[in-house]
């Protein structure tokens, strides 16, 4: 797993990330829970998409495959109105306690049992389409390699952040009947709705 991991890879990423933002990012590293495994790094976009908001990319899912997957790996992606570059982060520190035990797939509800950042009493995320527009293909992280270009697809995972009881919701009445419910997907001071 680790050995997918290069200098030039997490380059390439960081490329496409700040083609897509126009921002250049602050990058932190979140201790993995299997070091062997490969780091786990949250990219963190400043007034992104637009000033008042933050938002983060994961690095480090990708680099562990998932039967689910396919050829492509995943990565996540939150973007939240608010000043606290914390919640950037907290997609990585998902990440870092759950790659390679879970399928992080679109429509999952995952959650903790603390609060993700201080001040906010939400501890679950729910994963769907990305906030921002990425495009409709994954990102190629690939090289060349032999004068052959190697693929290395990439497809980008929205993460937004809910409280236990629309967890509970959702584990209860399905994603559809959260998703449908009315609230700001971009508000992490917010009340719950369930």
């Amino acid at each position: 797993m680790a050995g997918r991991d290069t200098l030039d890879r997490f380059g390439r990423y960081c490329e496409l990330l700040d083609s897509l933002t126009g921002v250049k990012p602050v990058i932190s590293d979140v201790e993995p829970r299997v070091v062997e495994d490969g780091p786990v790094r949250a990219i963190s976009y400043i007034g992104t998409p637009e000033p008042g908001y933050v938002t983060g990319f994961t690095y480090g899912l990708s680099l562990y495959g998932h039967s689910d997957w396919g050829p492509t790996g995943r990565e996540l992606c939150i973007t939240v109105r608010s000043g606290d570059v914390e919640w950037s982060q907290v997609p990585a520190r998902v990440v870092a306690a759950l790659r390679g035990i879970c399928p992080f797939a679109p429509g999952q509800v995952l959650g903790y049992k603390e609060p993700y950042v201080g001040g906010s009493s939400m501890n679950s995320i729910v994963l769907a389409k990305p906030a921002l527009e990425l495009g409709s293909r994954p990102l190629d992280l690939g090289s060349v390699e032999g004068g052959a270009k190697v693929l290395d697809l990439v497809e980008i995972v929205g993460a937004y952040p809910i409280h236990s009881s629309e967890r509970e919701f959702a584990y209860s009445h399905g994603f559809d009947a959260l998703w449908s419910l009315e609230w700001d997907r971009f508000d992490p001071a917010r009340g719950p709705v369930a």
